[in-house]
């Protein structure tokens, strides 16, 4: 039944690899076991409601997963298949912001022995830190009972259907939509002001800004990347929303669009100042130029992106 195969569908997503598929093989059979001693008690096929009921008995994937890992005694059993599963999540988002501001600091300042020793420090930091942040978090969860009350309501029919999932996909493309949500928050968080990446070295006597073009897509940016990010969201929780990951699709390349040709039209998109006019007006002009150039070609990447995109969506559907 797909009701079944969306349940072991999600208990092996979170199984370590090499014991999946004995695990899902034994627990199929004892599914199907249970399913069958039911039908025989009542003398018919049981419906979708009641195999429903039967999976509620086994259990929440993610706390039948947790029975067959390695033993830890970090946070009660029952709690720590979702706390582990929450902290993977939140320090691959942490890891991504941080990795984006090290990568800067080394392309504008040639700096590399001391911005990856500043840069690895303040990961290291903000890793300690978070992974505490969702410690504690779930230890209150653990003591005021919330997991509980969760287990207690949760529904088999609104699990993703990520058995597909990880059998369509190679290993290294199953965390891809993850990674594309931690890179979005982190442009987010660096477009409204959370970090900095200058674009020119601080004691260098040239300093490069946005152009007076950016104040007006501000907004349009932010709704841009949120549309980018639904879409990673959706294309790995719901990949069977096809219509709505068209539509999303198609938003983002029209929003693209219409910004590359706002940025086109403006000629303009960074502006240089110098104490030394001469210098400034030099680099201003190989800018605008090689700016001109790269608007052009994110413009064809994007529609070529779109066209791939839907492609997928398509053999996806057939």
């Amino acid at each position: 039944m797909d009701l079944i195969e969306r349940y072991l569908g999600a208990v092996r997503w979170n199984l370590p690899a090499a014991k999946a598929d004995d695990i899902i093989a034994e627990l199929a059979d004892l599914i199907t076991a249970r399913v069958e001693d039911r039908e025989e008690m009542l003398g018919r096929p049981l419906d979708k409601s009641e195999v429903s009921q039967v999976l509620r008995e086994f259990g929440h994937p993610l706390a039948v997963a947790g029975q067959y890992g390695d033993q830890r005694a970090l946070i009660g059993a029952e709690v720590f298949p979702f706390y582990w599963f929450v902290l993977k999540v939140v320090l691959a988002i942490v890891a991504v912001i941080e990795l984006v501001q090290i990568g800067g600091g080394l392309v504008v300042t040639g700096d590399f022995a001391r911005t990856l020793a500043h840069g690895s420090g303040a990961l290291v930091h903000a890793l300690l830190y978070n992974a505490a942040l969702v410690t504690l978090a779930f230890a209150v969860i653990e003591r005021l009972g919330w997991l509980d009350a969760y287990l207690a309501k949760w529904k088999p029919e609104e699990l993703p259907d990520l058995g597909k999932l990880r059998l369509d996909l190679p290993p290294k493309k199953r965390w891809e939509p993850l990674f594309e949500i931690g890179f979005g928050i982190a442009f987010l968080v660096w477009w409204a002001g959370g970090f900095t990446v200058p674009l020119a070295p601080h004691d260098a006597d040239v300093r490069i800004t946005g152009a007076a073009v950016w104040q007006g897509l501000y907004w349009p940016v932010v709704v841009l990347v949120w549309a980018r990010i639904a879409l990673s969201l959706i294309g790995f929780l719901r990949p069977h929303w096809k219509p709505m990951r068209a539509a999303l699709i198609l938003g983002c390349t029209a929003g693209t669009l219409w910004i590359a040709k706002i940025l086109h039209e403006a000629g303009q998109i960074v502006t240089v100042v110098s104490t030394d006019t001469v210098k400034a007006a030099r680099i201003q002009e190989s800018l605008d130029k090689s700016l001109e150039i790269a608007v052009i070609v994110i413009a064809a990447v994007t529609v070529f992106q779109c066209a791939k995109e839907l492609y997928q969506l398509y053999r996806e559907r057939r």
